[in-house]
């Protein structure tokens, strides 16, 4: 037979082989077959995910509530508890907090069987009980979070604990666990996670009157923050900023800031904080004897109220993801 026909037809069979056996599951006789419930939870969860980070908290809702009643029906317990994860941080996010409570505590028995999910859920339970104002529960939770964790999300668990320490006026601890959690987010490669560990040790610095060290921290997670394109975390990288060089007596470099964050927070919609920050830079521009920048600044804010009152809003928040950031 001729060389390249007999090459051909051998790679022909070779094919044929190959395609049988991605076909029968290779090796393993048929491949196996996800139930179409199962199927239909997953995309229902997807959906739901999407949905909130497209600012649309109805539709978010009825996916996750679709998600959820599926997986219950057929007993998909991970498909179950990250339904119910995801419905406590939605409502969370909502300022509904007695529905959140409701759905992590559900999260919370339903993953005693499926361990794998018990970081995930003691740490949305720590954020409720820190939206509720009990940092001590919460700071039971986080650390609950923290000693069940086995994967790559160190950094986030360690990052609440820490910002939860801040919360109660506990420095040196939150710059403790902030130190451990920015080792943690740069080994894993977490970006985001490490923004937060930087700011938290920015805050600190800055209520130890380390404020060189705070603007530099503040400094470093503005450029990660720029860099990956977290809008609202950018304009709190610039208040931070500004607050700090407010606190060292530099308020020429903290209207600056401000300015900046100002405008960060007007491009985002967020115009509730626009005039928060106006409001800032007329009293910082009083105290550095600059009338005029003064009144501008709250005829600004007073421009960026809405007509009807209400204020616009920002960016679709992402934090329906597990391992969401504070």
């Amino acid at each position: 037979m001729n060389k390249p026909v007999y090459h051909c037809l051998l790679m022909a069979v070779l094919l044929i082989a190959l395609l049988t056996l991605l076909l029968t599951g290779c090796f393993g006789g048929a491949a196996p077959v996800r139930p179409q419930a199962q199927l239909q939870a997953e995309t229902a969860l997807n959906r739901g995910i999407r949905a909130q980070q497209k600012g649309d908290s109805a539709g978010a809702v009825t996916f996750l509530t679709q998600s959820l009643t599926i997986s219950s029906s057929i007993e998909d317990v991970p498909a179950r508890v990250t339904a119910l994860i995801n419905l406590a941080r939605l409502h969370r996010l909502q300022h509904d907090l007695p529905m959140a409570e409701t759905y992590i505590d559900r999260a919370l028995a339903t993953s005693a069987d499926a361990p794998r999910f018990a970081a995930e859920a003691a740490y949305e339970k720590a954020l409720v009980e820190l939206f509720k104002g009990a940092p001590a529960t919460a700071l039971a939770w986080a650390e609950k979070s923290i000693i069940a964790e086995q994967g790559d999300a160190l950094g986030s668990r360690l990052n609440l604990a820490a910002r939860i320490q801040f919360v109660r006026g506990e420095w040196g601890a939150a710059g403790v666990l902030a130190g451990k959690a920015l080792g943690a987010n740069r080994l894993a490669g977490q970006a985001e996670e490490e923004a937060n560990s930087l700011r938290i040790l920015g805050g600190v610095a800055r209520h130890e009157k380390r404020y060189a060290a705070g603007l530099e921290f503040l400094q470093e997670a503005l450029l990660i923050d720029k860099r990956i394109g977290k809008s609202g975390k950018i304009a709190v990288d610039l208040e931070e900023l500004a607050a700090t060089a407010q606190d060292a007596g530099r308020l020429k470099e903290s209207a600056a800031w401000l300015e900046r964050a100002c405008e960060v927070h007007r491009a985002g919609g967020r115009l509730r904080q626009a005039q928060e920050n106006q409001a800032a830079l007329a009293n910082l521009y009083t105290a550095l004897g600059e009338p005029l920048k003064a009144d501008l600044a709250r005829e600004a804010a007073r421009k960026s109220v809405l007509p009807d009152g209400s204020q616009g809003s920002g960016n679709p928040s992402t934090t329906i993801n597990p391992s969401s950031n504070p």
